[in-house]
């Protein structure tokens, strides 16, 4: 059976990445941002950052809110704060004639953020920077990044923005990141891989978020596709012979619900609202091999249709399921826009929805 989808609505849910772990040297102070290899993080996503030493920015105004990662020395890499800012050349006294001013950066002083939420850019080189709002974020303007100070944080989480379990499991478990120790040939950790309480729990469980982490994966929000210009839904569900020998006639169960299509789109960078997404989401789904490759989906064929006349029943009418994306062509003849299709399976239930509600 195929279900076209001229003129319907495309509706995904992405899944949800892993927190990933990032260390002081990733962060680069000329662009205010940090490199990030994990390619699950895009533009626009609202993420949390968080390390219980403290984040390299700076809340209260007092100074970069990570006390313990202030620099001692002239000439060092590290951010000089209120408390040595009287050492300028190594000509400089190394204590402040001053015996009042504090030696040591302290949390009076500077404060202490341990977890905040942004939006966030990625740029060319994997680098992403941090915003306050969705559409600064996919605009990704320089002169509205939230500034990073180059202050010695160890390492601090991104993860994705979601629930107050959620998040509060993910503040537990970077706790773990502190006596976690980087080797100088491996890849970025994931949080599940440090944390000490980690479990492998796809949906929230009823216990003590303090001694667990948990992945939640309905923490990125519905969006509707735009640009999407047509979309099919093929869905098949073969047969299998289980005649008997010795009968007259043949009989069969059904096998497997399968089920694959595709998409056709057209290719633009769209600052779109919290409730969209521009195609750039389908192509970057066939980048990704590991966690977040997959997408919910909700293919709908009517969509909150009001009760009419002859019986003409009220609500929606689509297929809800899982994909993923195989394959993708783009098009880019002269005089034409730019356009793209995707080939793409479904993977789990298939589900017919409808009604109101």
């Amino acid at each position: 059976m195929a279900v076209l989808g001229h003129g319907g609505r495309l509706r995904l849910k992405r899944e949800v990445p892993e927190p990933i772990v990032l260390r002081s040297d990733d962060l680069y102070v000329a662009s205010n941002s940090i490199f990030m290899r994990n390619p699950a993080f895009w533009s626009g996503d609202q993420i949390t950052l968080s390390c219980i030493n403290g984040l390299p920015i700076d809340v209260s105004g007092g100074g970069p809110d990570c006390p313990d990662g202030y620099g001692t020395y002239c000439g060092g890499d590290w951010f000089i704060g209120s408390n040595r800012d009287h050492i300028v050349t190594d000509a400089s006294n190394f204590y402040d004639a001053n015996n009042a001013v504090q030696f040591y950066m302290r949390q009076e002083e500077s404060g202490i953020t341990t977890s905040i939420t942004y939006y966030i850019y990625r740029d060319q080189l994997d680098r992403i920077s941090f915003y306050s709002t969705r559409a600064a974020a996919l605009k990704g303007a320089t002169a509205e990044r939230t500034t990073l100070y180059k202050v010695d944080f160890n390492t601090l989480s991104v993860s994705s923005a979601g629930t107050t379990e959620y998040e509060n499991a993910i503040a537990v478990c970077s706790i773990d990141i502190g006596t976690y120790a980087f080797s100088d040939v491996q890849d970025k950790a994931t949080l599940i891989s440090i944390c000490d309480f980690a479990s492998d729990f796809e949906e929230p469980v009823n216990f003590e978020y303090s001694t667990a982490y948990v992945t939640l994966v309905d923490v990125n929000k519905w969006v509707v596709q735009a640009q999407l210009t047509e979309w099919a839904l093929n869905l098949t569900a073969p047969e299998v012979d289980i005649t008997a020998v010795g009968e007259k006639f043949g009989d069969s169960v059904k096998s497997l619900v399968t089920g694959g299509g595709t998409m056709d789109f057209l290719i633009d960078r769209l600052a779109t609202g919290e409730n969209e997404a521009d195609s750039t989401v389908l192509l970057n789904l066939l980048l990704l091999t590991e966690k977040g490759c997959k997408a919910r989906a909700e293919f709908y064929m009517i969509v909150s249709r009001p009760e009419g006349a002859a019986g003409v029943l009220p609500g929606d009418l689509f297929y809800e399921t899982e994909l993923l994306v195989t394959s993708v062509a783009v098009n880019t003849r002269a005089t034409e826009i730019i356009a793209g299709s995707l080939n793409f399976v479904t993977v789990g239930e298939i589900a017919l929805r409808m009604g109101t509600n």
